[in-house]
């Protein structure tokens, strides 16, 4: 006696499929790979055996499956039909099933972000609406994605994500999500470059490399990868890992142990002083709200607070600006610098001067020069990155100015330099440091006629916790 399935199979074939019994096919194949899996073979039998020289199209026209319309001619040929079926079926014919889903879908997906990260979506700086077919670029940071009920992702920059439907299935073109899927809800879905990864009750990294291949490791659970090549869906367990090429090919990986995102970064204060001390307060007395004690070297003349600013005026100077003790985490940590600037007292000599220099060094724990933002007079005080060997092109914000400079340093080496009070400001110099290393103080100096006024100076740590699957 024929199974259900074989029923439906057959009549599909036939092309004698009532709308019923197409809604039907359409639920098996979604949720059960055993009836994917029969599909594919009865489908590969029919095809060789040339049973027909016209496939109709049972399903509405919005549902139509990709069963040829020709007479195969070849093995070969056959088994692309196939696969077409499969990339098909994984890509998005189980999203169908249950069409009623999108309709009760008002909201987009929660979206909620580092202090670190900078996001757009559909080239918008405003994240409260991400809509299916809409791309949102995670430039850098963390952002942590509610995809759907019971369905948690976070991202770390640079990443690029596209939303492909209002369940909340996505399409991974950039960089590296952490999923957690709960089991008994519908089956979440990422499409890669060369294929689709499927699961519930599950959690994994994926991986988007350089060269379009998804690096998939499962942590717990089990997921179904079905490359856009080859025959059905191939399982991958809890403790495994695979390659998905860009060009469908599927295959078995040492495990990398990628770290598994569970949240976003815990953020630490290490060193906050907005200067609210009595005029005349010798900054080498002051002591922070947080951080440690100023040191101040080399001064030409004693350097005192007034107004409650920091300035240079008066003469070079060396000031140390020290953090508060700290555990810097791993490669994922990254500190976040952000001064308030204000034009110095002294601004009469600035045309003369030609020789001034200003500067803001990032000092390892050895009080060696991590980088630096730098502004010369003779490029009209200008700032630019310099570290690494490297110098950044000159920005446009001049070191004079009443402004906000935010710098975001991770421990992987990106350092960027933003315009504004926080990371979401525009990016306007960047480097990559080869050998980065914790940080233990700021030292703030001028020499020959540069000059530096400061509001307010804060540093924060986001460190984030990482956890590897046994």
């Amino acid at each position: 006696m024929k199974s259900h399935l074989d029923q439906l199979m057959n009549k599909w074939i036939e092309g004698d499929l009532d709308p019923e019994d197409a809604e039907s096919l359409r639920e098996l194949l979604a949720e059960d790979p055993a009836a994917r899996e029969t599909c594919y073979d009865m489908m590969l039998l029919d095809q060789l055996l040339g049973e027909r020289e016209e496939a109709r199209a049972a399903f509405p026209e919005e549902t139509t499956l990709p069963f040829p319309t020709r007479k195969l001619p070849s093995v070969s040929t056959a088994v692309a039909a196939v696969a077409s079926l499969a990339a098909l079926i994984f890509a998005g014919l189980w999203i169908t099933a249950r069409p009623e889903v999108d309709a009760t879908r008002a909201s987009s997906p929660p979206i909620t972000a580092s202090s670190d990260s900078r996001i757009t979506i559909a080239q918008r700086e405003d994240r409260g609406q991400w809509s299916p077919g809409e791309l949102l670029r995670l430039e850098r940071g963390t952002a942590a994605i509610q995809l759907r009920e019971g369905v948690l992702a976070h991202f770390e920059g640079p990443a690029a994500i596209e939303l492909v439907n209002a369940l909340g299935d996505i399409r991974l073109l950039e960089g590296r999500g952490s999923f957690q899927a709960e089991a008994g809800g519908q089956p979440f879905t990422i499409e890669t470059p060369g294929g689709t990864v499927r699961g519930s009750g599950t959690q994994f990294v994926c991986q988007i490399l350089p060269d379009q291949a998804a690096l998939v490791e499962v942590n717990t659970g089990s997921l179904e990868l079905a490359p856009h090549t080859g025959r059905g869906p191939s399982k991958v367990n809890a403790g495994e890992a695979v390659r998905l090429e860009g060009n469908g090919t599927l295959t078995p990986t040492a495990r990398p142990f990628i770290p598994f995102r569970s949240g976003l970064p815990e953020e630490l204060a290490l060193f906050q002083d907005d200067f609210k001390a009595a005029d005349g307060t010798l900054l080498s007395d002051h002591v922070p709200q947080t951080g440690q004690k100023w040191e101040a070297t080399d001064e030409t003349n004693p350097t005192v607070i007034i107004k409650e600013k920091l300035d240079t005026s008066s003469g070079s100077r060396r000031l140390f600006a020290r953090l508060a003790p700290h555990d810097p985490g791993g490669t994922g940590s990254v500190y976040i610098f952000s001064f308030s600037l204000t034009p110095p007292s002294w601004s009469h000599d600035k045309v003369q001067r030609m020789d001034g220099i200003e500067a803001i060094a990032i000092l390892d724990p050895a009080g060696h020069e991590l980088f630096s933002l730098m502004a010369e007079a003779v490029n009209t005080h200008r700032w630019q990155l310099k570290g690494g060997g490297q110098l950044s092109p000159l920005t446009p914000v001049c070191a004079l100015w009443d402004h906000q400079l935010t710098v975001c340093y991770g421990l992987d080496g990106r350092v960027t330099l933003h315009d504004g009070g926080t990371a979401q400001a525009p990016v306007i110099a960047s480097i990559w440091l080869k050998d980065p290393a914790p940080v233990e103080s700021m030292l703030i100096s001028n020499r020959t006629g540069g000059d530096l006024a400061f509001r307010r100076i804060g540093t924060a740590l986001l460190r984030a916790p990482s956890v590897h699957a046994e």
